[in-house]
């Protein structure tokens, strides 16, 4: 059980406690003969002037703490997301944290090459692109980069997909376009 669960239900506890102790009172006739310096109440009667008997109170915190241990919570999804459960788990754990990326092309996301430019050949259009580490690389439709991959390249354009990690996207992907740098 959470501890802000515990907390509420403690907390619910102590009023109920706090109302029966009240009633109980309320049942007793009073013991004490009003002084002179005694406070009175707005019929006139006199107030007691020592603490209040909680023990009963003590008692009945003890008595539902032992009601509670053990007893597990348990939530029927329907289909749909558990709001108790964290987004990350099922996740691998390398996915979690920052992880070393692969070496080239494959270790780089869109946001982090340049489209330098597009060439028709003979075998299909291609792009060449410049990394993050300043060398030249060729993409073709299906290069796999480290968020995506190559969609489509257009004479004037290239088309990424690119993977979304965010759990209330509709859809697990976008589509990304490049024109060529300078233009």
């Amino acid at each position: 059980m959470s501890e802000s669960m515990r907390g509420w239900r403690v907390v619910g506890l102590f009023v109920i406690a706090l109302a029966a102790a009240t009633a109980a009172f309320a049942q007793e006739p009073p013991t004490q003969t009003p002084t002179a310096g005694a406070k009175q109440g707005a019929a006139g009667e006199a107030l007691p002037q020592n603490d209040v008997d909680v023990s009963r109170i003590d008692q009945i915190l003890r008595g539902e703490e032992k009601v509670f241990e053990g007893e597990k919570f348990t939530y029927d999804p329907a289909n749909r997301r558990d709001p108790f459960v964290s987004l990350a788990e099922g996740v691998p754990e390398e996915a979690r944290g920052p992880e070393e990326r692969p070496e080239g092309l494959a270790g780089m996301t869109i946001g982090e090459i340049r489209l330098e430019g597009i060439v028709k050949t003979s075998s299909g259009i291609i792009a060449m692109v410049q990394g993050r580490d300043k060398l030249s690389y060729i993409l073709r439709p299906g290069t796999k980069l480290y968020d995506g991959e190559v969609k489509e390249i257009f004479p004037d354009r290239v088309v990424f997909k690119q993977q979304v990690n965010d759990p209330k996207a509709t859809k697990p992907f976008r589509e990304v376009v490049r024109e060529v740098a300078g233009k």
